[in-house]
């Protein structure tokens, strides 16, 4: 697989690109494995079910599988599956709920 420089341009201009399709891989997987009769899906019962210690360790589990995929394949889909579990983890974990965030970018002020 060929690797391609990538600046902060390039980077910056291909951001909404990469949202979108991880949009599609998000809506395609919640129609996909939806609970019938319920707002929640398979990965919302299996962490219930097996939370282990972190209360989303299927979930990284699952990363882990699709990066060794990835490793193994160099499919698209399987970056995008990736950075979608990291979306409901980011939820799962109630970060959404937060005013401030732990994020590494300089505040002003």
């Amino acid at each position: 697989m060929k690797l391609y420089n990538t600046g902060i341009k390039i980077k910056k201009d291909n951001w909404s690109k990469f949202a979108k399709l991880m949009e599609n891989q998000f809506n395609h997987g919640g129609d996909k494995y939806k609970l019938e009769g319920q707002d929640k899906e398979f990965t919302d019962l299996v962490c219930e079910i097996s939370p282990g210690e972190s209360g989303i360790d299927w979930i990284l589990q699952t990363m882990v599988k699709y990066i060794g995929r990835f490793k193994n394949f160099q499919r698209e889909k399987d970056l995008l599956k990736i950075a979608t579990y990291c979306y409901i983890s980011w939820l799962k974990m109630g970060f959404h709920l937060e005013e401030n965030h732990d994020e590494d970018v300089k505040k002003e002020g």
